[in-house]
């Protein structure tokens, strides 16, 4: 009953809180007692389950590095809703946000504890398209843009994703996810399979060079939203890579240094183009490129060969665990400046402050121990040039620290309130504060086999505490943080050239550069289309009936007050809510 109580209890808050009086105060518990079962799903280990009168036959399980991250999801949507319901409770268009947030967590859940391929593949649709409803929520015109551009990015992916799981289910020849890393391990055409895997995860990863989209959607999102598309939904890539790669099954050594190679350039790259921005939400969205990008150089070295996937695979979402509480309490603090006046502002930039270490790996933070992780497993490994990439490592700790302190510059430029007051959304905010801290620390999460790998014979406390361990971690910030202080103290003259109103790189970088090759080719295809129109249009066809239909006023008019009503968010939602239950019903 829990498994189904997962993804149920989303829906229904989605439809609850989508009918909302404007002004109901009610919206926060909602989302709050949706996201329970998700979070004690996470906690306690509830035995698996097949249901065969749903969805083709679903069966719902949970391994170690997934029950990790739904603990993470969960943790983020209750406190992501909470945070919610509080900050948009005078929006006039809540009652929209409100529906699709419900419903992309009921999909993000849903995959999640899915180990079925067809269970596992509609709940990621799920959650993928409600998403679009997040990311054009404020309708302005970027919002309109960064929608358009998910959407179609979404779509690409999505194409690949259904492409590579049928190809895997028939090599598997069964439809549990559990039997494709095996099946692509002995394949001939395993590594073609894994490849659409890699790319079709790969846009909601942001993985190079796929990435352009995330810039504009997770900064054109509402507070809340941006939250759990960074620290929640981009892990479902991750969860997809997971499942189609046969970690400790299998040595492929091209595939290995590839995605370790694109994981380290994504983790650089994407730090440099960040400090490049003025808006704190599209710093963070660089960042989470930047740390996703670690992640997939961390599951690179899985296709070397000689790490198991019973230790890599929870460590890396252990990583995620961290990047993610942290990640999002940095978003929601994103509106916290401009709101929180007086001696509250200290406990404010107290928590930034410890979101910017745990992502940087600072001393006694859960990214102390993914970052020390990711080492470990370096040193471990013979590939090619793991020199090299080890000091990209030790690199990364000091663009991360130097991209977070450009975000917390960005914030404090923010014109702060004259009286000594809080706003309501902050308790959220203080919730994961504390939640995030103490999980991404908790040895529960971990086996004792990867925990042995980390700390040996040491207790944790004396891992942490350990003089060596803390210089370690420590000396990658403190060299930012006194490079930052000799710049801004001598008042440097490139300081004057820094980007203060517009970015000197426009957020979605890469995007330009596609704008730019299609407007070469644009004229000669138009000019092609319109040969071929006035071909057709030189015959007597059915066509010019139909255009003549099409041209005709009344259908003009019919036409456009179908669109309107199409447009309505009521209608479109409703209509995909039916959908989905329509599908679910026939797949029965």
């Amino acid at each position: 009953m829990i498994w189904l109580l997962v993804i149920i209890l989303p829906l229904l808050a989605a439809l609850l809180t989508a009918f909302l009086p404007a002004g109901s105060r009610n919206a926060p518990t909602i989302f709050i007692f949706a996201s329970l079962p998700a979070i004690w799903t996470g906690l306690v280990e509830v035995p698996e389950i097949s249901l065969d009168w749903f969805i083709l036959g679903t069966h719902f399980s949970l391994d170690t590095p997934r029950r990790i991250i739904l603990l993470l999801t969960g943790i983020l949507w209750a406190s992501s809703g909470f945070f919610a319901g509080l900050y948009l409770k005078e929006d006039a268009r809540n009652s929209s946000f409100y529906f699709y947030f419900g419903t992309a967590m009921a999909g993000n859940f849903g995959l999640l504890i899915a180990a079925d391929a067809a269970s596992f593949y509609t709940f990621f649709a799920l959650m993928t398209f409600a998403s679009y409803g997040l990311v054009i929520h404020s309708q302005t015109h970027s919002a309109r843009q960064a929608a358009k551009v998910y959407l179609v990015m979404s779509i690409i992916g999505e194409l690949f994703i259904i492409s590579a799981l049928f190809l895997a289910v028939q090599s598997a020849g069964s439809m549990l996810l559990a039997d494709i890393p095996p099946a692509l391990a002995s394949a001939s055409n395993g590594p073609f399979i894994f490849l659409l895997g890699l790319i079709g995860f790969g846009v909601k990863v942001g993985a190079i060079p796929l990435y352009f989209w995330l810039p504009l959607a997770h900064p054109a999102a509402p507070v809340p939203a941006s939250a759990v598309l960074s620290g929640a939904m981009i892990k479902a890539g991750l969860v997809g890579w997971m499942h189609f790669t046969p970690v400790g099954l299998v040595t492929w050594p091209s595939f290995s240094l590839l995605i370790v190679s694109l994981g380290f350039t994504a983790a650089l790259g994407a730090v440099i183009i960040g400090l490049l921005q003025v808006d704190p939400k599209t710093n963070l969205a660089y960042s989470s490129i930047s740390q996703m990008g670690l992640m997939t150089a961390f599951l690179g070295l899985g296709l070397y060969g000689g790490f198991p996937a019973g230790i890599i695979l929870p460590a890396i979402a252990l990583y995620g665990f961290n990047h993610g509480t942290a990640k999002a309490l940095l978003f929601l603090g994103t509106a916290l400046p401009a709101k929180v006046g007086g001696y509250w502002r200290i406990l404010m930039w107290l928590g930034l402050g410890l979101g910017v270490l745990a992502i940087a790996g600072g001393p006694l933070t859960g990214g102390l121990w993914t970052k020390y992780l990711l080492k470990t497993f370096l040193g471990k490994t013979n590939l090619p040039g793991i020199d090299f990439f080890s000091y990209l490592l030790s690199l990364s700790a000091i663009t991360t620290t130097l991209l977070l302190s450009r975000f917390l510059h960005l914030l404090g430029q923010v014109e702060p309130p004259k009286e000594n007051k809080i706003p309501s959304f902050i308790l959220p905010w203080i919730f994961l504060l504390f939640a995030g801290g103490w999980w991404t620390m908790s040895p529960t999460l971990l086996s004792s086999e990867l925990m042995s790998l980390i700390i040996g014979e040491e207790s944790m406390l004396s891992f942490f505490w350990n003089p060596i361990t803390i210089w370690t971690a420590l000396w990658p910030i403190l060299l930012t943080a006194g490079g930052l202080v000799v710049i801004f103290t001598l008042k440097f003259s490139f300081l004057n050239r820094w980007p203060q109103e517009k970015p000197q790189i426009p957020a979605g970088d890469f995007l330009y550069i596609l704008l730019w090759l299609w407007r070469k080719i644009e004229k000669p295809f138009q000019k092609a289309m319109a040969s071929l129109q006035s071909l057709m249009q030189s015959r007597q066809s059915a066509e010019k009936i139909i255009n003549k239909f099409i041209d005709n006023k009344k259908t003009i008019q019919i036409s456009s007050s179908a669109e309107a009503l199409l447009r309505r968010w009521e209608v479109v939602g409703i209509s995909f809510f039916i959908f989905f239950l329509t599908l679910f019903l026939f797949l029965r």
